[in-house]
């Protein structure tokens, strides 16, 4: 027996009626997400939860370092990432920034486990001329 038999029922009926899933309408599809209780479903998340996760992708950490943080897997990280967000970084970000200024920019991301794009960004907003940028480039 399955334990969603409403899902099974409505996965089975359009199975029967429109054959396999790439041929479902979107209607179908929304609603056997709906029934899963998976995907699109932000109201199920806390608010605190989705903050979080922002806070920290806009920080530049990487996915999987959010979810040690957090103490929670990959994927529901992904579930509550934010589609658009800019970069920012505390002041202790910017302090660990001009502790490795000497470094370049992938051991930067490395030491922080940040994401390389942040780093460059951060460099950029906080100082770095363009020479220093160019060099980094090469």
């Amino acid at each position: 027996m399955s334990l969603n038999a409403e899902l099974l029922a409505h996965i089975q009926a359009a199975e029967d009626e429109y054959g396999h899933v790439s041929n479902w309408p979107d209607s179908v599809l929304k609603k056997a997400r709906k029934l899963a209780d998976r995907y699109g479903n932000e109201a199920g998340f806390k608010l605190e939860e989705l903050a979080d996760v922002r806070n920290l992708a806009e920080r530049g950490f990487f996915v999987t370092h959010i979810g040690i943080k957090l103490h929670h897997s990959r994927g529901w990280v992904l579930n509550r990432m934010p589609e658009d967000f800019e970069y920012t970084a505390t002041e202790e970000d910017q302090r660990l920034l001009e502790i490795y200024q000497d470094k370049s920019v992938r051991e930067v991301g490395r030491l922080l486990h940040r994401d390389l794009s942040w780093v460059r960004e951060m460099r950029r907003k906080y100082g770095w001329t363009q020479e220093q940028l160019a060099q980094e480039d090469e």
